[in-house]
């Protein structure tokens, strides 16, 4: 089975009890190395999240976006429109396609910040507020 192909299989046991009682929310850039984690980061920091990253380019992320991942998140915050273009691109045909619409968060940033950077983590943190996340 390929990269690819796993993506689309829901294998994992998503609603565990186990993970407590926080909002589950999945950070999405483009290939879940740099800002999705910071995102990921800002968000535990603020605290009430259960967090993971993942990129939308399924054949360059780290951990690519995934049904398994969709399943388990309350709330996607997809790091831009692109990001979020590319995921219902991956699951058009799929029911993850209305998952990821309904639980959709569409942030304004660029692929041009480091991990963890201050100027990141000012700006994710200002796109939070002014969607009222934060």
């Amino acid at each position: 089975m390929t990269k690819t192909q796993e993506i689309f299989k829901l294998t994992a046991p998503f609603d565990n009890p186990f993970q407590g009682k926080d909002i589950r929310a999945l950070c999405v850039c483009s290939v879940g190395i740099l800002r999705s984690p910071t995102l990921a980061n800002v968000l535990l920091k603020k605290g009430g999240y259960n967090v993971r990253a993942c990129g939308s380019d399924i054949n360059l992320a780290l951990i690519p976006i995934s049904a398994n991942l969709i399943n388990w998140a309350n709330k996607i915050f997809f790091i831009n429109h692109e990001n979020f273009k590319e995921a219902l691109k991956v699951f058009e045909n799929t029911p993850e396609f209305d998952m990821i619409k309904q639980k959709a968060i569409c942030l304004n940033i660029e692929d041009s910040h480091d991990y963890n950077h201050p100027r990141l983590i000012r700006q994710l943190e200002a796109d939070l507020i002014i969607k009222e996340i934060i």
